[in-house]
């Protein structure tokens, strides 16, 4: 029978208009049995490709075709070792400069089928005992006269990327874009031919009329090309001496766990042992041991997900959250029925996590480390966009039509042009465009990583496997996840600053969960530039609830969701004591501590169990299908299961009902319990340095780019707290922001368009000969560009030695000195020779232009707000202020503020509005744009700028609001 073994999907990327799972239930259709998928130079779609076909009864050929030098040949894989040659040929050609292709398959060719219509090809390789064949298709057969020449067998392939004749306009949209050209400017060459179809079985003898023998060679291809399991264990390095990291894992846990307990009691030796157990049989020690290897090259760390249930992983000081204390549920991190290998994020401080990588590859050698890569699909404006550009469009003319689709959410009057292109701008969305580079994932093997996966080097320098993070793991490749967190940052710098300051905080014994002072500062809200708990949602949810303990956070961390919205309001009626009856017997224990509620992704496994009597593996399935974006299928499978499970055990179809809904909000991301606590340690760490050292840590968070919010609005906190910003100084600030005694002074980094060498020069120079003495030293001490000292007078860093000049003046002063010329490749000196004039007079910048310049400079403005600018026309509004508001609920209110923040979302019945965030001088505060204030209004807040706000005051359990009626821009 007749078998497609040259077929393109949409990872031939830019290419095919066709996803693997359609050509398989097109195949399967049409009665094929089989089926080969060979997209071009990768085997970005192999994993998609075998699922499909297993799903639909095919048996999978798994396969490429390699381009390069202007040949082809399509590489067919036979078995284990004939995928590994092929992983490795697909390295050398996206990795190596001088890859030759006649040469890699000379080389690499064993347990491979070939078929090529390159004579070249066909000559280097003929009589080195390859299963070689000449291929023809329906669209040439030239080859026939070298294989009769070589005595080689022929090959029929179809050559097919097209399921049907309107696929060619789609494909001709991706080449366009893969060409950067207008979709008429196509060259031939670079299209495939328009009738490149999956042909029916019936076809293949008329089409190969000529050449019976191409036929019957393809069945007996097919039968030798079986191989489609690529699993086969987790892929994973020892550590140290092979066989002996399951001992000496053992003594590293019990000599962390008696650093973490002293004296251990039988619960923890209990917990230990059970771990070890579960982490030796899956032969899983070396991975803890590597994970602690990296864990410990950094300052500080978070070691979160799942793993953080684990007391190995605590005791080894991967994770810093007791599991014991916190009632942690190991099993959703590991259990004798879960297939999965064990997956722990460690988060670094965002600063140190490229360094934490690079030294990961060069320790464990760069063929045997490489990244997890990402798929990057178009989006629906990505996909408009892309589409209208090809066919010609112009970018201003394309920005309406997005902006009528996506702001508005309306249908507006289309042209023939319009509707053709919106047509195939569908068909283009959720098609791969290209690859990225995963967060942070990276894969460490025994062999080099081309033996198990293809590699190719991502454009920010680093080796990237041709899979994501789901499809690594099917592969069985072992993923650490090594990510940034800009608030271990932010703790790291305050601590240090507290040290430069003669405070010490000990990290063995620094114990915040406990400190009232710190729960009261969380349970009010105040938790501006707080790790994770600073965005208007979460300050929003720790004033309703009134909760600032560490138990609640972690509720918290884990409940404020997109999708669990209407649990949200039912979890804070019932924490301020509103009655509720368990839905289930069976889930009052397991719900107990969250009020009936499922919050975390473990609870979705546990209620399975229970209620539906699904096993630990079938339960994870379900926990771990909901996050999966091709999930609808499986999870309906699941959900029939569920409800028949659940019924026959006598569970209410109204009860299994409300527990289906609960579990689908766990759609898209969630969090475990372990993961939730291992971020509200941080939030605890960070909520006591704000508590209880201020100054140290506003300056921090300013240093490390803030978090949520721009430097003005935490500026802005800054006063809210009574601290005083000092501007920046030459004689006074570091590189970056620092505190001290309720003082947070600007550090030199913060000051736009000076040059970071001419920062440090400022520095290194004032520490080496002294503070400078006055505008004339420093000019000599300091090589400046005229950029430099604009920038430096601006924001107001010279005021301290320039004698009281303004800063007008001060510009002239520095011109008094002479400088050499610049060398070339210098930036350009301030001033190359005499200034007649210089030192003399000037007229007086006013104060509100002294203050916009300062704006400009800094993004800020040290003691006081840029609403400052717009005194006059605040003046004529007669206002309230932000911090009056909790006086005003239930009435209309107006009031002046600067657009902070905001954040678009769909109402149930999928229209637009919009959550924003405003601040005047003396608050912050949240306004809610219904749809239609959203329409009227929306466009109006299109820059950070003072407006004038009008809409009824609200108050929903604490957390006060403005729902906005009327929004207007304020005039300068």
């Amino acid at each position: 029978m007749f078998t497609h073994l040259q077929v393109h999907s949409c990872y031939s990327l830019l290419y095919g208009p066709r996803t693997p799972a359609e050509i398989a239930a097109a195949a399967r259709a049409s009665g094929f049995e089989a089926l080969a998928l060979t997209d071009i130079n990768s085997l970005y779609g192999v994993h998609a490709f075998i699922n499909a076909c297993v799903r639909e009864g095919l048996q999978p050929i798994v396969g490429a075709e390699l381009r390069h030098g202007g040949e082809r040949a399509v590489v067919l894989v036979k078995t284990r070792e004939g995928f590994s040659h092929l992983t490795q040929i697909l390295t050398g050609l996206k990795m190596r400069k001088d890859f030759n292709l006649a040469r890699s398959l000379a080389d690499h060719g064993r347990d491979l089928t070939i078929l090529t219509e390159s004579d070249r090809l066909l000559e280097t390789l003929a009589g080195k005992g390859h299963d070689l064949y000449a291929l023809i298709t329906p669209f040439t057969q030239k080859t026939v006269r070298a294989a009769r020449r070589l005595s080689l067998p022929l090959a029929a392939a179809g050559d097919v990327t097209f399921l049907s004749r309107e696929d060619w306009a789609v494909h001709r949209v991706l080449r366009a874009v893969a060409e950067k050209s207008a979709v008429p400017a196509l060259k031939p060459e670079t299209l495939a031919p328009a009738d490149a179809l999956l042909f029916p079985v019936e076809d293949a003898g008329r089409l190969f009329s000529d050449y019976p023998e191409a036929i019957a060679n393809v069945e007996k291809i097919a039968s030798g090309c079986r191989f489609h399991d690529i699993f086969n264990g987790f892929i994973f390095p020892e550590y140290g001496e092979k066989g002996r990291s399951a001992a000496l894992l053992r003594r590293r846990v019990y000599a962390g766990a008696e650093q973490r307990y002293g004296e251990l009691s039988e619960t923890v030796v209990e917990r230990i042992e059970y771990e070890l157990g579960i982490i030796e049989a899956k032969g899983f020690s070396p991975y803890f041991l590597i994970v602690a290897d990296i864990v410990s090259r950094a300052s500080r760390t978070c070691g979160r997900g799942s793993g953080a249930a684990s007391i190995v992983s605590y005791s080894l000081g991967i994770t810093n959250v007791d599991p014991i204390r916190h009632n942690l549920y190991f099993e959703r991190f590991l259990n004798p029925e879960r297939k999965d290998p064990p997956d722990i994020d460690i988060d670094f401080a965002w600063d140190e996590r490229d360094e934490i990588i690079a030294s990961v590859m060069s320790s464990y050698g760069t063929d045997y480390a490489a990244m997890v890569c990402t798929h990057i699909h178009f989006k629906a404006r990505s996909a408009i966009r892309e589409t209208a550009r090809v066919f010609g469009m112009p970018d201003s003319e394309i920005a309406v039509m997005e902006k009528s689709l996506f702001r508005f959410n309306s249908s507006p009057e289309l042209d023939a042009s319009w509707r053709e292109i919106l047509r195939l701008a569908e068909r283009v969305k959720g098609l791969p465009r290209h690859l990225g580079v995963h967060v942070g994932g990276v894969v460490l093997t025994p062999r080099p990583v081309s033996y198990y996966a293809p590699v190719e080097r991502a454009p920010k320098g680093v080796p990237v496997i041709a899979w994501d993070k789901d499809d690594a793991e099917r592969a069985g490749l072992v993923k650490i996840d090594l990510l940034g967190n800009r608030s271990l940052a932010v703790v790291r710098d305050a601590l240090a600053n507290l040290a430069c300051n003669g405070i010490t905080i000990d990290p063995h014994t620094w114990n915040p969960i406990d400190d009232e002072k710190t729960k009261t500062l969380l349970a009010e809200g105040r938790s501006m530039g707080v790790f994770y708990v600073e965005s208007p949602a979460m300050r929003q949810l720790q004033k309703k609830t009134g909760r600032g303990d560490f138990e609640h956070l972690v509720i918290h961390s884990s409940i404020i969701r997109p999708a669990a919205n209407k649990f949200i309001a039912e979890y804070v009626r019932r924490l301020k004591g509103g009655a509720y009856v368990p839905l289930h017997p069976d889930l009052e224990h397991i719900l107990s501590e969250t009020y009936g509620i499922m919050v975390y992704q473990e609870d979705v496994s546990k209620a399975a169990i229970a209620l539906a009597g699904f096993s630990s593996a079938e339960a994870d399935g379900l926990r771990k299908i909901l996050s999966k974006k091709d999930r609808d299928l499986k999870l309906a499978e699941y959900r029939k299961k569920f409800f028949s499970q659940a019924a026959s055990r006598s569970v209410s179809i109204g009860v299994i009902e409300k527990i289906w809904e609960m579990i689908g909000s766990f759609d898209g991301y969630s969090f475990c319990k372990p993961h939730s606590a291992s971020y509200a340690m941080v939030s605890f760490q960070s909520a006591y340095l704000k508590a209880h050292h201020p100054a140290e840590f506003m300056a921090a968070v300013l240093s490390n780019g803030g978090g949520y919010y721009s430097a003005l609005v935490y500026v802005s906190e800054c006063g809210r707290m009574g601290l005083a910003i000092h501007q920046p100084d030459v004689n006074q600030s570091a590189l970056r922001y620092t505190g001290k005694e309720g003082v947070v002074r600007v550090g030199l980094s913060a000051i736009r368009r000076l040059r970071a060498e001419t920062m440090i020069a400022i520095v290194r120079e004032r520490e080496a000969g002294g503070p400078y003495a006055d505008l004339e030293d420093f000019v000599h001490r300091v090589d400046l560009s005229q950029p430099d000292a604009g920038a430096l007078a601006a924001s107001g860093a010279l005021d301290s030695i320039s004698g009281g000049r303004s800063r007008r003046e001060q510009l002239w002063d520095m011109a008094l000195c002479r400088f050499p010329e610049p060398t070339r490749d210098a930036a350009p000196r301030l001033f190359t020779g005499p200034i007649i004039g210089a030192g003399r007079s000037l007229k007086r910048a006013s104060r509100i232009d002294i203050l916009k310049n300062e704006y400009l400079s800094l993004g800020f403005i040290c003691g006081a707000h840029p609403m400052v600018l717009w005194e006059k026309s605040i003046a004529s509004v007669k206002r309230k202020r932000a911090v009056d508001l909790p006086r005003l609920v239930g009435r209309e209110a107006t009031l002046v503020g600067w657009l902070v923040t905001r954040k678009e979302v769909l109402t149930a019945k999928g229209e637009p509005m919009e959550f924003v965030s405003f601040e005047d001088e003396s608050d912050i505060f949240e306004t809610v744009l219904f749809p239609r204030a959203y329409l009227a209004f929306s466009d109006e807040l299109d820059e950070p700028r003072p407006f004038l706000i009008r809409g009824k005051v609200e108050d929903d359990n604490g957390a006060v609001s403005v729902t906005v009626r009327h929004v207007e821009n304020l005039p300068a």
